[in-house]
């Protein structure tokens, strides 16, 4: 699953199962964009005509995660767990 060996024998189950359930997700989401991106190349070289690169990525759920309105609290959240996860970095305890 990555990330550092240690960090298997210091998980939970249930976060286990988050992880795996995280990574799954990303990568049907890798997948989808995949084909999101052949498709649209493809209908490119057929176009007579290309349209405007807002129109073409306004199309797409690239933008989606952008738009999601997020609390302040939320933010708050959001980045101490980023710095609890940057200070974890290989090699060190935390």
């Amino acid at each position: 699953m990555g990330g550092w060996p240690d960090d298997f024998f210091a998980t939970t189950p249930r976060l286990y199962a988050l992880v795996a359930e995280g990574r799954a997700r990303a990568e049907q989401r890798r997948f989808r964009l995949t084909g999101w991106h052949a498709h649209t190349a493809a209908s490119l070289e057929r176009a007579k005509k290309i349209p405007a690169l807002t129109k073409l990525i306004d199309g797409g759920d690239i933008t989606r995660a952008a738009t999601i309105k997020r609390t302040p609290d939320e933010m708050l959240s959001i980045a101490r767990r980023w710095s609890v996860a940057l200070a974890k970095g290989p090699g060190r305890e935390g």
